[in-house]
């Protein structure tokens, strides 16, 4: 890997000029997302091209992000906690490493981190169990086009996690009064956060694909 990677100042990301991989942050010149905010990205990748191509991609596409990009166990591991990225992108395959056992490290410290595998090597079998073990989804570099959505639709199903999470919090402490027997309260209080409910449970059964 190059000493490029050393590098720990952010800069700002041209694709079109870029050279080199560098491990550091790099913010594009895209557009917001629709929550108004540049979007944290930790990319596993130990080739410049595979993590040139992806950022690249993402400009295009109008996405504003920071990217870090990490070629080691040790690189990953610290950036998890330091940069809190928002959405992980990992090659599969890589020296010293791979992206499943980063996968799993990512479950076991960081679980509602959308994690997608950016390779050029995985087969349908590997690609259908690490979708099942919670993998949000894959796209092969030879076919990479669809990376955009992939990252769009990932960030788009964290945020309606988190608000169900946080209204189902909201209708728990509603319903505590009428654990004290104040009923009338109670309903009262959950009146508005059930429709609330109701509606991001909505919108995430229409997000789903179709079979």
């Amino acid at each position: 890997m190059s000493s490029d990677l050393q590098r720990e100042e952010p800069e700002t990301f041209q694709p079109e000029e870029t050279t080199g991989l560098r491990e550091a942050n790099a913010v594009t010149a895209g557009e917001a997302d629709s929550a108004g905010r540049v979007v944290r990205i930790l990319i596993l990748e130990d080739e410049a091209l595979g993590a040139e191509l992806a950022q690249r991609l993402l400009v295009r596409a109008g996405l504003s992000f920071t990217a870090v990009v990490v070629g080691t166990r040790a690189s990953f591991v610290g950036q998890l906690a330091a940069f809190r990225p928002e959405v992980i992108l990992s090659d599969y395959c890589l020296p010293g490493f791979s992206g499943r056992e980063a996968f799993k490290i990512a479950q076991e410290g960081y679980p509602d981190i959308p994690f997608i595998f950016w390779t050029g090597v995985l087969g349908d079998e590997a690609a259908v169990e690490l979708i099942k073990q919670g993998a949000t989804d894959y796209v092969l570099k030879d076919r990479p086009a669809r990376l955009p959505t992939v990252i769009l639709r990932a960030l788009a199903e964290a945020e309606r996690r988190t608000r169900l999470a946080q209204l189902k919090d909201q209708l728990v402490q509603a319903q505590r009064p009428a654990s004290l027997g104040q009923l009338a309260a109670a309903e009262q209080a959950m009146v508005p956060v059930r429709p609330l409910v109701a509606n991001v449970r909505g919108e995430a059964t229409a997000a789903e694909p179709l079979p």
